[in-house]
């Protein structure tokens, strides 16, 4: 179980979604915005009460909301504190902005 949790741990060190377990991603669309706080088990919550799963796939990040929404999207490369981005909510489909912005 350590050795697993050890080698889980180097390969997000690795990985392009580091940022976004160090930071957190604001989601903002017309309808308003949230904050989504993605953790190194796998799981991510949000300010809004959404919460659920995401893993890697691909070079893409999955998530699956607890409500059974579903989707995959791109994981931007050179990722930082401030990278912004639109494209379409993984698990809605719907266009929204990306905000990277540091974790409470």
């Amino acid at each position: 179980m350590l050795l697993n949790s050890i080698v889980l741990a180097a390969a997000l060190q690795a990985s392009p979604i580091q940022p976004l377990l160090d930071n957190a991603l604001q989601v903002s669309s017309d309808a308003g915005s949230y904050v989504t706080y993605f953790h190194e088990d796998g799981t991510y919550t949000t300010n809004a009460g959404i919460s659920g799963t995401w893993h890697v796939e691909d070079g893409e990040l999955c998530v699956v909301r607890a409500t059974g929404e579903a989707g995959c999207a791109p994981i931007e490369s050179g990722l930082a504190l401030g990278s912004s981005w639109t494209a379409p909510n993984a698990a809605t489909g719907a266009m929204v902005t990306y905000t990277i912005i540091a974790r409470d």
